[in-house]
Order: C-alpha cells, then structure tokens, then sequence
C-alpha cells in the first residue's frame, strides 16, 4: 500500500471518528439521571420534566415498573426505557442494559403461622361480703392464661387453636391450673369478604361488645358476666360486611354448650347487626333463641349504642331475656341496664374507666334477683335480691401490653338485709 492510500484511510477514519465522538459528547453534557428512594421504592429518572413533577406531585405519571428488581429486592420505578438503560449502566448491571426483563414473581407469604399468649389476675380482698365466711378474704389468683396458634393456609382460609387455664373462680382455692381447649375452630372467606367459622368459636352475643368495652380483664361483659350466654359455643357462623357502609351481620348456629360437644337434640341460634360509622358511631342488635330440654328455652334481645374516638369511648345498653319455665310456673323475665365509659387521657400510657350495670328479674310478681349470679367467677354474687354493680378504676401501660392499675367492684342490692359487696382489685395484665 502506497503512503498517499494509507494517509487516505486514515483521513477517513478521522472524519468518522469526529462524526461519532461529537454526538456523544454533545449527549453527555445534556444528559440527565436522578435516582429516588421512597416509600421502600427505588425511582429512576432520565427525563428532567417528569422528575420535576415528581417532587412537586410526589407521583409518576406513565412509569415502567419491575418487581423486585432493586439491589436488596426492591421494586423499582423507571420514568422510561433510557433510565432502564442508564441504571444498568450506572451499576454495571449484565446483559442487554436497553432490556426490560420480566419481573419474578414475589414469593408467597402463606402459609404462615404465630403463637401468642394473654395472662391477666389480681391482686384481690373482699372488703365487704354478702357472705360472711369471704369477708376478709385476699390473696392472688390468675383468671385467665391464654396460649394461642394460628395458621394462615392463605388470605382465605385460617385456623386457631387456644389453651386457657385459671384460678378457680368460685374462691375455693387450692385448685391446678388445668388447661381445657377455648377456641378451636376454621374460618373460611368464601366471597369477597363474606366468611364461615366452624368449630369451638366466640358467641357472636358478646363478642363485638367484647372489643368495644376493651376491658375483658378489668370485668366480663353483662351479657357474659352474668350468665345470660355462654362466652365460647360448638357450631357454625356466617357473617361479613353488608356493602361499604360499615353495616356488617352475622348469624350463628350452635349447641349452646360452651365448650363441650353435643349432649342433646337441642340447639341455639343467634343473629347480630352492627354499624360502625366513621363517626365513630357504633350500634349493636342482638336476639337469640335457644331451645332446651323440658321446654326451658330462652329468648334472649340485646341493643347497644355507643361512640367511640381516639382518647374516649362510651355506650348504654339494654339486655333482655325471657327464660321458659317449662311448667305451669310464670316465665322469668331478666332485665338488665348497662353504661360505661373509658378515657385514654395519654395515649397507651393510661386510662380511668367506669361502669354501671342494673340487674334484676320479674316473674309474675314483684322485682326478683337473677338466678345464675351465685356461680360467678371470682365474685359470687347473691341471686336473691335485684342489684346495681358500679365498677370503676385506673390502669397504667407499663408497655403496650403491659398493663396495671387499681380497680373496685361495689354490688348493692336492692335488699337492705343483704349485704353488699365491696371488691378492691389490684388487677396486672399483659400479652405477647
């Protein structure tokens, strides 16, 4: 090759090379790469406008999304294919750095599972005793010790299982603490959020009351306190919200024997409609019917109302229920009125609360007591005469779930040769 063909060629490739050179060149002093964390997002920005609206709005407009493709598994936001391209660049990311690959699917969180437990007692002294031989009596006694597993097979179908063992409630004493089966049961989303549960379950006569009242450790509910329902049946529920309204009912069909399993051919069915407005309104309506043997069947109705806000909640109730003698013998009729209110005067730090329940029965005469308060757990009370219970007290949250405070039950009955009940509580609680 002569000299004049090779300064030819190397003219030629001078020229292409400037032709190739001063593009990039001009590209890269007008190129723009923002790169964004937000939210557990990575955002990836190659168009200066869409970024500038970004931190305006705090949104993206049409956007790329990969899944999981971050460097620690995040998802990440591209503005446009160039970002895509740049980011690879950038991290020295292999492959084509222009291609958009499919994201891998997340790895699925179910099955999962969690253990959990709740213990809650006191420290008690009946001050005051209708019964002379508890006058003075006062010790420490573990109501409830609850030991829980539950298993998400996946967000349609869970399942738990709980232990509970306690003191004896009726202040005997000396008894082990025995554990016997709470719940058992399977709860089954069958549509959108319509659900079944069957197996040894909560009884829907108290159980939204039961969160609303949040106390369970302070006092039972009226309807659970004093026998008029068991808290825990054998059967099958179906309920679920009734459109975006926050009306929500529930229907359930039971043994009405607690814990146990079938002992006879008669049964129980109970029906409940709720309304939790975002007022913080709540309302509750309750009726059951439970048929039993000798035709001593009961009809039970319940309402509530109450509202509920961050630092405080109150509600009243009336809870009614006929109980069947079977025989030539008047019907009773049990009427109880309840209220109460809780204020949370520092958030999860402590609270002051009170409570007022009216108990009293009528059979075809004058006001009579309710039979069933004699076998009340850790109170006993006296079923021959009507009553009043005033509950009131404080709790500190030494932690979330750590809880303590000073409380005292006072039951006077509407009998004045009956004397009343006079209960002061240091009651602890915590969870885990």
């Amino acid at each position: 090759m002569t000299p004049k063909a090779i300064r030819r060629i190397l003219a030629t490739v001078g020229v292409l090379f400037l032709a190739l050179v001063v593009p990039v060149s001009s590209w890269a002093q007008n190129m723009f790469y923002r790169e964004v964390e937000k939210n557990g997002r990575i955002y990836v920005f190659a168009i200066a406008k869409e970024y500038d609206a970004f931190e305006k709005s705090g949104e993206m407009g049409k956007a790329i999304t990969k899944l999981g493709y971050g460097p620690n598994g995040e998802t990440m936001v591209f503005d446009s294919e160039d970002a895509i391209g740049l980011y690879n660049f950038k991290h020295n990311r292999p492959g084509d750095p222009t291609a958009i690959k499919a994201a891998e699917a997340p790895k699925s969180e179910y099955p999962k599972w969690k253990l959990s437990g709740l213990m809650f007692g006191d420290y008690y002294y009946f001050a005051d005793h209708h019964d002379p031989k508890f006058d003075n009596q006062q010790g420490f006694w573990m109501r409830r010790i609850y030991f829980t597993y539950e298993h998400n097979y996946t967000d349609r179908f869970y399942t738990r299982f709980r232990l509970e063992a306690n003191s004896n409630g009726l202040l005997a004493g000396g008894s082990s603490f025995n554990p016997f089966v709470k719940d058992a049961y399977l709860r089954w989303i069958y549509h959108g959020k319509q659900q079944m549960v069957l197996g040894i379950q909560p009884s829907i006569t108290f159980d939204a009351e039961e969160g609303f009242w949040g106390l369970r450790h302070v006092e039972k509910t009226p309807a659970d306190l004093y026998k008029i329902d068991s808290s825990r049946d054998f059967g099958i529920t179906f309920g679920g919200p009734l459109g975006d309204a926050g009306v929500s009912y529930g229907f359930q069909f039971g043994n009405d024997s607690g814990q146990g399993s079938e002992a006879d051919k008669f049964k129980t069915v109970r029906f409940v409609g709720l309304f939790d407005g975002k007022s913080g309104v709540h309302v509750e309506g309750n009726f059951n019917y439970a048929r039993r043997a000798a035709s001593q069947n009961r009809t039970t109705a319940k309402g509530l109302i109450g509202i509920k806000k961050p630092e405080f909640r109150v509600a009243a109730e009336y809870l009614y229920q006929k109980r069947d003698s079977g025989t030539s013998s008047p019907d009773t009729n049990a009427k109880i009125w309840s209220a109460f209110g809780v204020w949370e005067f520092s958030p999860k730090k402590a609270d002051v609360y009170f409570r007022f329940d009216k108990v009293k029965a009528e059979a075809g005469g004058p006001d009579i007591g309710l039979s069933g308060v004699e076998t009340i757990d850790y109170l006993v009370l006296s079923n021959a005469s009507p009553f009043k219970t005033y509950i009131f007290g404080f709790e500190y949250f030494l932690q979330p779930t750590i809880r303590i405070g000073p409380n005292v039950e006072i039951v006077n009955y509407d009998d004045s040769a009956i004397s009343k009940d006079v209960v002061p509580r240091l009651t602890f609680f915590w969870s885990w």
